[in-house]
């Protein structure tokens, strides 16, 4: 297979030499294929941020992304400091990114909730301010969460001012980049020694303009939104079942408001858009031999978004409609994952997730779609899988995602053959103290 044994040799050192640990962020997450809320890792903070006081002092840097289609991207260093003033005002926790990260995520690439159709749309970019406090009192924990991403651009020359409140004017549509004030918070506590308890809300005010006034009511072009609210409302448990089980229910609800009103020409329209979705499920996390971990879960969801203009290109059907409605329907699906420690310092994994009864259907009404409504309906079983590793180094612990077909070939060194989009497409560093 190989013919080079030289290139062999390489390949299967630089396989040891790979990144993660049972601890080691976002890269372990996603090299699973699955959510975060049904496993122990400090990644949980961003959906729960009571778990803020209880992960531990560490720093992390995740070295991007370049599965992207601009290579490296979502970069980020940040810190859990527990033993600021030697603990007595709680735990806190910083985050400088590059990008502004899903709602209830630590980054852009991963979906904080199930399906397709259970994205974040926003996609501002410009992550300004993202702080988070803790505190454990007993067998409770407390903690908040706050972050920012703004831009304004405001250009004033004699008789017209042109104003822009989003991510930046190359963003595409300013509905979808829009500045963010957020704030969360969450409670966690043992209802006796062999479960936990925990809730969360996660808010974020979300608004745009872009706007064109040259003194004159027909020369007006003003867009705004008309509707700010995102939110996620979270509740889950954790329930040591057996001496090597704990079973984990998640249960979430979700809304994002898209709503935009337009001024043009003296006239005012205005259009409701939304996102908003729920999921439950559960998951049991198996403890292997000395430290491996398998989990296996399943989640129900229901998907929404209901436009009355086109935001994600998803009409035409019969051409332009005046409303789109698209409903995701999973029941359920069905996820796996292994992590298995090769020896004290090398970590493999991979993971997958499927839907067994997945439905996609789009309702379009109006324009272009004749007098009736035009209906498409869809029925699928979604398959995804990742693959993970990572090594340990002294105290420094590297997480990726390894390329689905570095197994095959061993990457360059073992086959000649090249990715453009790197065999660990996601690496990230993690530092516990």
């Amino acid at each position: 297979m190989f013919s080079n044994p030289k290139r062999l040799i390489a390949a299967l050192a630089l396989l040891i030499a790979l990144p993660v640990s049972a601890h080691a962020q976002t890269s372990r997450v996603e090299g699973m294929a699955i959510q975060g809320d049904y496993i122990k890792d400090y990644t949980s903070i961003y959906q729960w941020p009571a778990q803020v006081p209880n992960v531990g002092n560490l720093v992390y840097g995740e070295f991007g992304n370049s599965d992207f289609p601009n290579g490296s991207y979502d970069r980020a260093v940040g810190a859990v400091l527990g033993n600021l003033w030697d603990g007595r005002f709680g735990t806190w926790a910083i985050h400088l990114r590059e990008n502004t990260p899903n709602l209830g995520s630590g980054d852009v690439s991963s979906h904080a909730h199930a399906g397709i159709a259970g994205f974040d749309p926003n996609n501002h970019s410009n992550q300004s301010f993202d702080l988070q406090w803790g505190r454990k009192f007993g067998t409770t924990s407390f903690g908040l969460a706050l972050n920012r991403s703004f831009y304004r651009e405001e250009v004033s020359i004699p008789g017209v001012t042109t104003t822009l409140e989003f991510d930046d004017p190359t963003a595409g549509d300013p509905n979808l980049a829009r500045n963010i004030w957020g704030f969360g918070g969450g409670i966690a506590f043992e209802m006796n020694p062999q479960s936990m308890f925990e809730v969360s809300v996660l808010y974020q005010n979300r608004t745009f303009e872009d706007s064109f006034d040259d003194g004159t009511v027909p020369g007006t072009f003003r867009d705004e939104d008309d509707g700010s609210t995102a939110y996620i409302l979270a509740a889950r448990m954790m329930w040591q079942w057996t001496s090597n089980v704990v079973v984990t229910p998640v249960f979430k609800w979700y809304n994002y408001d898209l709503g935009v009103t337009s001024l043009a020409g003296g006239t005012t329209t205005s259009y409701d858009n939304s996102m908003s979705g729920w999921q439950i499920g559960a998951a049991g996390n198996w403890s292997l031999g000395a430290n491996d971990l398998f989990v296996l879960g399943a989640t129900f969801a229901n998907n929404k978004i209901e436009q009355q203009y086109d935001l994600f290109g998803l009409s035409g059907l019969s051409g332009l409609s005046d409303t789109l409605d698209v409903s995701e329907t999973i029941y359920p699906q069905i996820f796996a994952a292994l992590e298995t420690h090769v020896n004290s310092w090398l970590t493999l994994r991979f993971g997958a997730n499927k839907g067994v009864f997945q439905t996609i259907k789009l309702e379009e009404q109006g324009a272009g779609t004749g007098p009736g409504q035009t209906t498409d309906e869809i029925s699928f079983s979604d398959f995804n899988m990742m693959l993970g590793a990572g090594v340990k180094v002294g105290t420094l612990q590297f997480d990726a995602i390894v390329a689905d077909d570095f197994f095959q070939n061993l990457g360059w060194l073992g086959s000649g053959n090249s990715r453009t989009g790197g065999y660990f497409p996601k690496v990230t560093a993690t530092y516990g103290f």
